[in-house]
């Protein structure tokens, strides 16, 4: 998936493993649309407003967007594009969010939190987080702990632990965030001890939107690998201009 967002949405040689497994997300991906009205014309429009998105646009020139979808406004080494929830997948643990791109490349989200990915040159194929704490508003300094292992592809590398402490921290000056005023949000920052300790991960930063009452992660910046490090924005197209139509849901 790195690979197809900073060139523009080709997809990365990876093992037949990684194949099979994105064969399998386009079959369950299909399977979905299916489901709710075969190949329709919203269906289409879906489909095509993802291929357009993902031709590598720079930040500055947005695609089109269809406000029927929801949107993940995502950043790599500076370079910005757009995921497409492609479907919700309700779990015993909460409603994993499954965004995807053109090309098969697929992010998973629970609770803003990243717990899958396929497509990737180092994938977390299955993760799975033992009692997080619930997003809250915690006392100034205080310290949540919990659990996260994943398993992580190529290597066939299972079970590595981190050890996770959540805190909170002030708003920072150097995010990508640009749909909400950082100072609007309540950050948190997590920092994890790994073992292995070669599987190590930079720490991740959070902010979260109490304004609803129900917390939700408005965005966040995740690393998968020392070198992999994105950010996710929850992203509300902006309206069209009038008399303009959207590209993507025509």
């Amino acid at each position: 998936m790195l690979h197809a967002l900073l060139k523009g949405g080709h997809s990365l040689k990876s093992p037949r493993v990684a194949s099979a497994t994105r064969l399998l997300e386009r079959c369950l991906l299909a399977t979905f649309f299916l489901g709710i009205g075969g190949c329709s014309s919203g269906t289409s429009a879906m489909l095509e407003s993802a291929r357009l998105l993902y031709r590598g646009e720079s930040a500055v020139t947005q695609p089109n967007f269809n406000p029927s979808y929801r949107y993940l406004r995502t950043s790599v080494n500076g370079r910005v594009l757009y995921m497409v929830l492609g479907y919700i997948d309700q779990r015993a643990e909460g409603p994993v969010e499954v965004w995807y791109s053109s090309t098969g490349e697929v992010v998973r989200l629970l609770n803003g939190q990243l717990v899958g990915t396929t497509g990737l040159s180092t994938d977390w194929r299955d993760v799975r987080l033992l009692d997080p704490p619930a997003w809250q508003t915690p006392a100034a300094g205080s310290t949540q702990n919990y659990v996260r292992e994943r398993d992580l592809m190529p290597g066939y590398r299972f079970g590595i632990r981190d050890d996770i402490a959540r805190a909170p921290i002030t708003p920072p000056v150097d995010s990508a965030l640009v749909g909400t005023p950082a100072n609007s949000l309540r950050w948190y920052e997590e920092r994890s001890l790994s073992r292995p300790a070669a599987a190590s991960v930079p720490p991740a930063r959070f902010g979260v939107s109490f304004a609803s009452g129900a917390p939700q992660v408005v965005y966040s910046e995740q690393c998968i690998s020392r070198d992999i490090c994105m950010s996710f924005e929850q992203w509300t197209p902006p309206a069209p201009a009038a008399g303009t139509a959207a590209r993507a849901g025509t």
